[in-house]
């Protein structure tokens, strides 16, 4: 993935969150373009749209643009890559090994397995390649922050 690539160029920090009374879930983050803050996204619980406010403008407006761009065909883009940013953020800060099988809904909910604590991104890979080959394996590669397909070579 070039470093353009959304996932490459925007990430989140300071990720917070907490639940309301109502038993509402509130967060924030902060937004990052190649490492600089530019502004701040959160939402407030209440199953509306995020709220983003920016710091700088310009690149405010070209993240907006590169979410419509990367997600053409939904109501709220800059949502979806902000929850991608997030999710990203959490897989690549995790101790274990995440990989999901066929029927999972990573892509629609983040839905992932976790290796055991100890076990090694090769070992995790080799047993999903041999073990769950007919059940479509991808494993979380921190290196490129993206689940990719387990492929039968991994054995090797």
């Amino acid at each position: 993935m070039p470093i353009t690539h959304p996932h490459q160029r925007y990430s989140v920090t300071g990720y917070r969150e907490e639940e309301t009374p109502e038993g509402e879930l509130v967060w924030s983050a902060d937004l990052l373009r190649y490492g600089q803050s530019f502004g701040l996204v959160g939402n407030r619980g209440e199953g509306g749209p995020d709220d983003f406010t920016f710091t700088d403008e310009n690149y405010g407006s070209e993240f907006v643009t590169a979410a419509r761009e990367l997600h053409p065909d939904v109501d709220r883009p800059s949502d979806v890559l902000v929850d991608e940013l997030v999710m990203i953020r959490a897989l690549n800060s995790l101790d274990q090994v995440a990989y999901c099988l066929a029927g999972d809904e990573f892509e629609e909910f983040g839905e992932h397995r976790l290796a055991e604590p100890g076990v090694s991104f090769t070992e995790v890979r080799r047993e999903l390649a041999t073990r769950f080959a007919d059940r479509s394996p991808r494993i979380w590669d921190k290196n490129c922050s993206a689940m990719v397909p387990v492929l039968p070579e991994a054995t090797e």
